[in-house]
């Protein structure tokens, strides 16, 4: 007799990207994580493009999906990289297994 153990598992919640990436970006670059404007683009935050790009890095190690530096074409808010990351983590799971 089989058992269908899938149907017993409880899905995981849904990440807060956008919770999750001003988290990291306030470690990272410093402040608190409440009084980080997510709508202004990061260089307004003090955050250059070669500290863009390392903080791409830890984004594809807390998120664990490959970011191409060209999706942050420009200067992005930190909205729209968690618009990014979403859309990469919504591609990943319509992936079939």
């Amino acid at each position: 007799m089989s058992t269908d153990v899938s149907s017993d598992q409880t899905p995981s919640p849904p990440v807060n990207t956008l919770h999750t990436i001003r988290s990291l970006a306030a470690t990272q670059f410093g402040g608190d994580a409440d009084a980080i404007d997510v709508d202004v683009p990061v260089n307004q935050l003090g955050i250059d493009s070669l500290g863009l790009l390392e903080f791409l890095f830890e984004l594809e190690d807390k998120f664990a999906v490959p970011i191409p530096p060209e999706s942050l074409h420009g200067v992005p808010t930190l909205r729209e990289v968690a618009a990014v990351v979403d859309g990469l983590l919504d591609a990943r799971a319509q992936q079939p297994t």
